[in-house]
């Protein structure tokens, strides 16, 4: 009787396990437009879109990682987020909040992700030096590697949300 409660239970373990793998597989994260509308992305569709590098420094290792991903203003596009020249008035007060699934949350300006406005390359990243992200990391990172200190390089993202400040 023992024996079948522990094999049941490591049946069970391995459900669970398996079912939150997939999971992870199917949603990585989120992104919601300022018209409410949201849209899940796996791993498989970043994959498939164009990929930017980029490279950052470690602050705790002074190490050089390079960072391969999809560019944040390409994701925001996808949400008809306005770039270029329909980024004006009321929309220069727009910014995207990041959050990871530790809680910890970090905000760029709109303006600052747009090309039209200045050649940063914030990266939602997928994999570092060719290899994909560890449960640490990722699977899903922003990379903003002109920021000169890495605080706003969420790791774990769960959602990426455009809002309007008041």
């Amino acid at each position: 009787m023992k024996r079948r409660a522990v094999i049941s239970a490591f049946i069970i373990s391995l459900l669970l396990l398996f079912a939150g793998a997939l999971a992870q597989a199917q949603a990585a994260f989120t992104v919601e437009g300022l018209d409410g509308n949201k849209a899940a992305y796996t791993l498989d569709q970043l994959r498939q879109m164009p990929q930017q590098s980029v490279t950052a420094t470690n602050p705790h290792t002074k190490a050089t990682e390079n960072y391969s991903g999809v560019l944040l203003a390409d994701l925001l596009a996808k949400a008809n987020t306005p770039a270029g020249d329909k980024l004006r008035g009321d929309e220069m007060r727009d910014y995207v909040e990041i959050t990871g699934r530790d809680g910890y949350r970090a905000v760029f300006a709109l303006a600052e992700l747009d090309p039209a406005f200045q050649d940063n390359h914030v990266v939602v990243g997928i994999t570092m030096d060719g290899k994909p992200l560890d449960d640490k990391a990722g699977p899903v990172r922003i990379v903003a590697p002109q920021d000169k200190r890495p605080a706003r390089s969420v790791r774990m993202v769960t959602t990426i949300t455009v809002r309007r400040a008041p």
